[in-house]
């Protein structure tokens, strides 16, 4: 009770509810987002200590609402992934035109580093906030009250703007170069679809097959987590297995990295023994011979084009606030020797 008293003097944070009630703050961020996951008992014990210490998110960054910093926070999920450093170029080159710096954050896929970090430094000490390839719930995009852009991945009813690419049609193109090639027993390998980028392009694969009067096997499709591991363990099965594919998709370039080490373990030649196309540039598809084809998208332009969208937010005045875009930027098949002509 005393220790309650006395931070009714200092303002609360989440780290103060996640303690009293002996939880996690990733708890605690699960209980204010409403999401599962979380016992009756802990969720009401929560629910009991937010409301006895007035509890509300982000009090300071509130109350500074008008003291612009002219910061930028550009968070990620891995700083060593090349996508991700690209378009990072991008919106420090547009901050930069703008007089803004920019913040740097990787959360290393860490849920509740994530979340303790935006309750407590990005909420204070930034004018807005730039979030590539986070993998969160709606309700967690809701709760950021500073001007905020989602890249790469979207998801519906998050409350903020969008840079995105035609993840659809680039999946369409990679799968149709594959059938026009003569390619049928045609695997990918991808992640969850709970986000916009994945859902897109499984289903951009799926209808160039279709069109084409071919039936998907299910036993082509392997989804694991967008991890280099998941390429190389689903290519190993793939390849093993007793109709191995033609022809694999790798849809992002962390997959195609694990898929180029699995076919090289397996002492199999890209463009001959198997084909394969990945999405996005990676050092092993540009070094290996022949070179992969891989979707590519405008990786530089998404931090320019999200840069510049979240500064106009941020100089807009908030009655003058317009109804949420979602900008979607065009890519295009890089055609290099890894796809074999069976036809």
């Amino acid at each position: 009770m005393t220790e309650r008293k006395n931070m009714a003097e200092k303002e609360i944070t989440i780290k103060d509810v996640a303690r009293l009630a002996g939880v996690s703050v990733a708890t605690v961020s699960r209980v204010m987002n409403g999401r599962d996951r979380v016992s009756d008992a802990t969720r009401k014990k929560i629910q009991r200590i937010i409301e006895e210490l007035n509890f509300v998110p982000n009090t300071m960054a509130a109350s500074m609402v008008n003291k612009k910093t002219h910061m930028l926070a550009v968070v990620v999920p891995e700083i060593q992934n090349p996508f991700y450093t690209a378009v990072i170029g991008g919106t420090v080159e547009a901050a930069k035109k703008e007089g803004f710096s920019t913040l740097v954050v990787s959360t290393y896929n860490d849920e509740a580093e994530e979340e303790e970090f935006f309750e407590g430094f990005l909420g204070r000490n930034v004018d807005g906030i730039i979030l590539i390839g986070t993998h969160k719930e709606a309700g967690f995009y809701r709760n950021i009250r500073k001007p905020t852009i989602l890249v790469d991945r979207y998801i519906n009813d998050c409350g903020h703007d969008g840079v995105l690419i035609d993840n659809f049609r680039g999946a369409y193109e990679a799968a149709k170069h594959f059938v026009e090639y003569g390619h049928e027993r045609i695997a990918i390998i991808d992640g969850a679809h709970d986000f916009n980028d994945g859902k897109d392009r499984y289903w951009g694969y799926h209808q160039a097959l279709h069109e084409h009067g071919i039936v998907p096997e299910p036993g082509y499709h392997k989804q694991g987590k967008w991890l280099e591991e998941d390429g190389y363990r689903f290519t190993m099965e793939l390849m093993q297995s007793a109709e191995p594919p033609t022809a694999i998709f790798a849809t992002n370039n962390v997959i195609c990295t694990g898929a180029i080490k699995a076919i090289r373990d397996l002492n199999l030649r890209i463009g001959e023994d198997i084909s394969l196309i990945g999405f996005d540039e990676n050092e092993l598809a540009q070094f290996v011979q022949p070179r992969v084809t891989v979707v590519g998208r405008p990786m530089r332009e998404m931090g320019i084009q999200a840069t510049e969208m979240l500064i106009q937010k941020i100089k807009t005045p908030p009655g003058e606030q317009t109804k949420l875009k979602r900008i979607v930027l065009d890519v295009e098949l890089i055609k290099r020797g890894s796809v074999k002509k069976l036809n």
